[in-house]
């Protein structure tokens, strides 16, 4: 790969990262009393959906792999926190915090699964009428 291939990759997760961790802020700003647990949840469950359409999208269309990095690994990897999560187990107590963490993986599971699957039938009926 060229130097100026490497340099434009670099540039798409930079730049993307930069909207994903503003979006994020943006989120904390919207959710009333710095409610950690509500803006954390509610921000990996949209960078699942986010991601999973992503991912659908790039499976039946092709995605140039700039804009993989710059949507994927730039804006959703800087949009969603794992760190975040876990570090809510410091704050919560244990019971709420596995309940915490048991809605979030199944909303994130779900969010996942049915936006994968709506944009991959929407994207195979566009297709079927073209």
């Amino acid at each position: 790969m060229s130097g100026r291939a490497q340099l434009s990759r670099l540039l798409a997760v930079a730049l993307g990262g930069a909207l994903g961790a503003l979006a994020r802020v943006g989120v904390d700003m919207l959710i009333p009393s710095n409610d950690w647990a509500a803006s954390t949840l509610i921000v990996n469950v949209l960078g699942c959906i986010a991601l999973a359409a992503l991912s659908a999208y790039g499976a039946r269309r092709s995605l140039a792999p700039v804009v993989q990095l710059f949507a994927g690994t730039g804006f959703c990897g800087s949009f969603t926190t794992l760190s975040t999560l876990l570090l809510l187990f410091t704050t919560l107590s244990t019971v709420g915090y596995l309940g915490y963490l048991l809605l979030s993986v199944v909303l994130c599971l779900a969010a996942v699964f049915l936006t994968h699957s709506l944009v991959d039938r929407y994207l195979a009926r566009r297709q079927e009428r073209s």
